[in-house]
């Protein structure tokens, strides 16, 4: 190491193979310490790796890509809605991995909220917890709303709908007290049919869109891309230009939804097997299912479905909550197979049952976040089982489902498309929040002499592409609810669009000033829980030393 004439400390040029070499070294020196079935705080390694990818490959697809596609479709048109869905995914992808840098250098249960608390400050970690809490406080409640919704298409009796709630909310409490190797494999068997789902839905698209599937037999081609590639008319705007660039813009919103939960990813770190290896390979699967899943099957729903099909439209006005108001059946009734709707209902039901219990396990892990950092009592949510599950997180999860029962009252559907609009805006703060931490965690390895070269994951183009992603993200918040102003002021709408920004910025400024803290120096923020290679020559040298000695 050497120093500049500004004091600070830089890794000189280290060799390629020394690099390859010492992974490996560090690998063998912490295997036993990160494959123990001992957790922080009683959790249990009980993830195998082929669970963890298969979750970062499709555990959050749901509700949010087999039914508000087709809300983006009519929204920007095909080409909008591809446009749309393909640049938030980039960004979202870019995001997974300044996450996946900071989980692959130190993996615990507390995922991103420990991460603003140590490279921001204890402020910033405990808005970025707070908004973090109510995201998950409203994803399972609109999953679960969303399963009273999908039920309604073989039901439609109201009076029904407090049953299949409650029985929702069993099955998820159930399914996570079983512990996290019972959890896994539950996932695990529901990722494999949402991915082969959409998988066979793309082929029977792609046949269907080349007039392969009879009786119709009808060859679509290119035809809406060519006709009517984006919304001309949106919300009656002129010059159409306008429209147009609104329309997609209004798209990047659904899209948020439907990504929302992909950063839950984090939370399994502190229950995987071998963390840092784990992490670093479901991290790089994100973008194959990022492209393979959802930018192929938008491509896939705008060849086959005019944004103006009577089906689709019908669907989105009595509130698009239904298998009816999926692009997937309306392509299926547009070719005259009668077989594959109630198969998708059933499919999207289940899908919308996976998400809340992913949710469900993300936010029990977090409430030990909280107690962990001292904002909620230790003794209640550090407590877990045998099995090593936070049983009072999960009773927390357990009655925030209990917002659901609005839809018993105020309608399924509009109870859904408000707790969507909410879990769309959180999830973009806190990817804003992580983005930021990044830039915090990459200026403080700089400074403190920390060989970024040694780390098990790097992401790409660094730091510029977390500043594109902080702008990005930043900017779509502030500006996602610009229809509230258009024709008239609509207050309800305008409060779901910003109501997450006043608390984020008043919990902010409350811990702030109430416990005076401040935002850590680049020289004094904590990395000593990074692998050791990376570590040497600076001031956790000899702590490295000690966790791998203990091994």
């Amino acid at each position: 190491m050497k120093d500049d004439k500004d004091g600070i400390s830089h890794v000189e040029h280290v060799d390629s193979e020394a690099v390859e070499r010492d992974e490996k070294n560090m690998y063998d020196a912490t295997e036993h310490l990160e494959t123990t079935h001992e957790g922080d705080h009683g959790i249990r390694r009980d993830l195998p790796p082929r669970v963890v990818s298969m979750i970062a490959i499709a555990g959050t697809i749901g509700t949010g890509l087999f039914l508000s596609s087709g809300a983006a479709l009519t929204t920007g048109g095909p080409v909008g809605a591809w446009i749309g869905y393909t640049a938030m995914g980039m960004a979202v992808g870019c995001m997974m991995y300044c996450l996946g840098e900071m989980m692959c250098f130190a993996p615990n249960v507390g995922a991103y909220i420990e991460m603003s608390r140590v490279y921001i400050g204890e402020a910033e970690g405990f808005a970025h917890a707070v908004n973090v809490m109510l995201q998950v406080t409203v994803g399972m409640p609109s999953e679960i709303s969303a399963v009273a919704v999908l039920v309604t298409y073989w039901d439609d009796n109201k009076s029904h709908m407090p049953a299949y709630i409650t029985a929702a909310i069993l099955l998820l409490v159930a399914a996570n007290l079983l512990g996290v190797k019972w959890y896994g494999e539950i996932e695990f068997f529901f990722a494999w049919v949402k991915v082969l789902t959409l998988l066979g839905l793309i082929i029977f698209g792609l046949i269907a869109n080349l007039g392969g599937i009879p009786p119709k037999r009808e060859f679509i081609g290119g035809r809406y891309w060519r006709d009517e590639p984006f919304n001309d008319d949106f919300l009656s705007l002129k010059p159409v230009s306008l429209a147009r660039f609104l329309g997609f813009w209004a798209v990047l919103t659904r899209a948020a939804f439907s990504y929302s939960g992909i950063e839950t990813l984090a939370a399994l770190a502190g229950e995987a097997h071998n963390p840092r290896k784990t992490m670093k390979t479901a991290v790089r699967t994100i973008f194959y299912r990022i492209v393979g899943l959802y930018i192929l099957s938008i491509l896939i729903i705008g060849l086959n479905v005019s944004r103006n099909d009577p089906a689709l439209l019908d669907a989105m006005k009595t509130g698009g909550g239904t298998a009816a108001a999926s692009p997937f059946v309306i392509i299926c009734h547009n070719t005259g197979v009668k077989v594959l709707p109630d198969l998708i209902n059933a499919i999207v039901l289940t899908s919308a049952l996976s998400c809340g219990n992913e949710v469900m396990y993300a936010q029990a892990r977090f409430t030990m976040a909280l107690a962990r950092s001292g904002w909620l009592p230790k003794s209640i949510f550090l407590y877990t089982t045998k099995q090593g599950v936070p049983l009072f997180g999960v009773l927390y999860g357990a009655a925030s489902c209990c917002l659901a029962f609005m839809a018993c009252s105020a309608g399924s559907n509009r109870v859904f498309l408000w707790l969507s609009n909410l879990n769309a805006l959180c999830a973009m703060v806190t990817w804003t929040l992580i983005c930021v931490a990044y830039t915090r965690f990459f200026h403080a390895m700089r400074v403190q002499g920390v060989n970024r070269r040694m780390l098990v994951f790097r992401g790409f183009g660094q730091p510029y592409v977390a500043y594109f992603c902080i702008v990005w993200f930043s900017a779509i918040v502030l500006f996602n609810g610009f229809a509230n102003f258009i024709h008239g002021f609509k207050p309800r709408e305008f409060v779901a669009s910003y109501i997450t920004i006043p608390i984020v910025f008043l919990v902010w400024a409350g811990y702030k000033l109430i416990k005076r803290t401040r935002i850590h120096p680049l020289n004094e923020i904590d990395l000593s829980a990074g692998p050791a290679p990376a570590l040497a020559g600076t001031r956790y040298d000899n702590f490295g030393e000690e966790i791998v000695s203990e091994v």
